[in-house]
């Protein structure tokens, strides 16, 4: 996946790294060109891609996706935000029913009526909708409501509700 790799172990510090190559590798059929990642064995980046990789399966329809995208919104004025905020800017800022919300949620440890429960959803309450969207994110991974409300919360194993 890159130049070297047989040398560098994945580690904790740079797994971020290898999954980023792996994906673009995936995605793309490119290599990333001057680090040093690659090797045989458990926890080590493979020294070529294996035969399953659809080497550039997608760059094409990517490098489209990207060129009408960049002529719509230039690349230097979009690399200054993070994903969440660029998808805050794309989607817009979601509406956050917190009654909806609060009926779709399970309490473990705690039952509705509990103090801290009940802190929880005033503090909740008393956020402007740019927080909640951020506390969304921070829960969810996403700023968005599911479009049929929290009832429809998508989690790792499927459909399930909020849980506190």
């Amino acid at each position: 996946l890159k130049p070297n790799g047989a040398n560098v172990l994945v580690t904790e510090e740079n797994k971020k790294e290898y999954v980023h190559l792996v994906c673009q590798m995936r995605m793309t059929g490119e290599r990333r060109r001057g680090l040093g990642c690659r090797g045989a064995g458990p926890r080590r980046l493979p020294p070529h891609p294996p035969p399953f990789y659809p080497a550039g399966a997608i760059r094409k329809q990517l490098a489209a996706f990207l060129e009408g995208f960049y002529e719509i919104i230039p690349k230097r004025l979009i690399s200054i935000f993070t994903e969440q905020e660029l998808e805050l800017l794309i989607s817009g800022l979601p509406t956050i029913d917190i009654d909806d919300l609060k009926a779709n949620t399970e309490y473990h440890k705690y039952q509705g009526n509990s103090i801290q429960i009940q802190w929880f959803w005033r503090a909740l309450r008393s956020f402007d909708q740019a927080d909640r969207a951020k506390f969304l994110q921070f829960v969810t991974g996403t700023s968005k409501v599911p479009l049929q409300g929290f009832a429809a919360l998508e989690g790792m194993n499927g459909i399930q509700k909020f849980q506190i």
